[in-house]
């Protein structure tokens, strides 16, 4: 059963969701008052969230209609954590250039966006399973784009960036998804993106 009101369907098995989400505003925040380090390192911390709240999700008893929430809510918030949040991020950040620099950036921008909300809305409809994924997982091209950030690059990489994983997370790859010791070597990169942004 489900809640009767948007204010009871709040429940502790999506906390992890919500942390990912408070991080990428955190990311937003920071990005707003010109620190590349501490918008890469929440972004990178969100990733670690996101990676780990299906799991903690699991460890709670839940009805279908609840399960069936924490799928959306889980949905939305990378939307807006790893495919809204580096945009504006990027926004904030970059240096005032060429009118045609800002116009390649912007469009970078959005075709990282609408690729990530396809890709989110592609994978909650398929209800992909199983040991790999389709195109660039979301958290991952937010992550590439948080360890870029590491070495201030100019608004011309970036925008390489950009459009490189707005490409890689619509395209028909086969990625595994990491468990074991992968998952542990992959939650290492994050973990180390946010050493790295805090000692920079």
């Amino acid at each position: 059963m489900i809640a009767t009101s948007p204010l009871g369907a709040f429940h502790r098995a999506n906390a992890l969701t919500y942390v990912s989400l408070m991080t990428s505003i955190g990311a937003i925040a920071a990005a707003f008052h010109g620190s590349a380090s501490a918008a890469g390192a929440l972004i990178a911390a969100a990733v670690i969230a996101d990676t780990f709240d299906g799991r903690f999700a699991r460890l709670f008893q839940r009805s279908n209609g609840e399960r069936a929430l924490g799928v959306q809510l889980d949905s939305l918030s990378d939307a807006i954590a790893f495919g809204i949040a580096p945009c504006i991020c990027m926004a904030l950040l970059a240096p005032v250039g060429p009118a045609w620099m800002e116009t390649a950036w912007w469009t970078a921008s959005f075709a990282f966006a609408a690729s990530a909300i396809t890709r989110l809305a592609f994978y909650t409809v398929t209800h992909q399973e199983g040991h790999g994924f389709t195109g660039l997982p979301v958290p991952v091209a937010a992550l590439i784009w948080s360890s870029v950030l590491l070495v201030t690059p100019g608004v011309g990489i970036a925008t390489l960036v950009m459009f490189a994983t707005a490409v890689g997370m619509v395209a028909p790859l086969r990625i595994p998804r990491p468990t074991g010791y992968g998952l542990a070597a992959f939650v290492l990169w994050p973990a180390t993106v946010i050493v790295a942004h805090a000692v920079s």
